[in-house]
């Protein structure tokens, strides 16, 4: 019995302690109310959260909804940002060069998440309603055309730690309508890391000294 107590000392001691690791779980930010995204103004209005948790994880996968009433939805431009990670979840919907003011359509109750398919910026609905991958198109929204590489996704965030500040900007960059925000959820999905090289290592290690052990006991 004592040389499979080594063994699972050495185990543990390989793993930091931790044999189990804790099932991963959604983490989210929710905020509703009714907030001016002033007109024609660059500076547009920014929240500022945090997630926390506990447990090492990683992102795998992150959604963004928005509940927009009113405006004008080819005036608006908005971002999500996080360590390393940046999103343009909406750049002047619509906007082309056949129609360099963008979509007409008033407000909008939209999720966006890359694995959905319709791109935001072709959302022809009034209002804009159901499921979009976001914009990703990392340009000024002054200039951005339908055309414009989409490279600013949500999977920006995969592989990163879900802990710490983030940012939601969101602006109306051209003047005579007014959209009023009325609630946003951001929801992270999380995974377990993987265990690296060395603790893997330290693990073989570990194993490999404890059946030693227990073969020269048994001799």
């Amino acid at each position: 019995m004592k040389f499979r107590n080594v063994l699972f000392a050495l185990v543990l001691a390989a793993t930091g302690g931790r044999l189990e690791a804790a099932m991963p779980s959604d983490l989210s930010a929710t905020w509703a109310g009714s907030q001016i995204i002033p007109d024609n103004n660059a500076n547009g209005v920014t929240f500022h959260f945090s997630l926390n948790t506990a447990n090492p994880v990683w992102i795998t996968n992150v959604t963004v909804d928005l509940m927009i009433a009113g405006g004008w939805d080819g005036d608006l431009y908005a971002y999500l940002s996080h360590g390393s990670g940046f999103s343009v979840l909406l750049n002047r919907i619509g906007s082309s060069t056949n129609n360099p003011g963008g979509s007409g359509a008033s407000g909008m109750n939209v999720e966006l998440a890359d694995n959905y398919l319709p791109d935001i910026h072709t959302a022809a609905g009034n209002p804009a309603t159901g499921n979009f991958a976001p914009d990703g198109r990392f340009i000024n929204p002054f200039t951005v055309l339908d055309t414009d590489p989409r490279t600013a996704m949500l999977n920006s965030f995969n592989n990163l730690d879900p802990n710490g500040g983030w940012t939601l900007f969101l602006a109306d960059v051209s003047p005579l309508a007014v959209s009023t925000l009325q609630g946003w959820t951001v929801t992270v999905a999380t995974a377990v890391p993987e265990p690296g090289p060395a603790a893997l290592l330290g693990l073989g290690l570990a194993i490999a000294g404890a059946a030693k052990l227990i073969g020269k006991a048994r001799c």
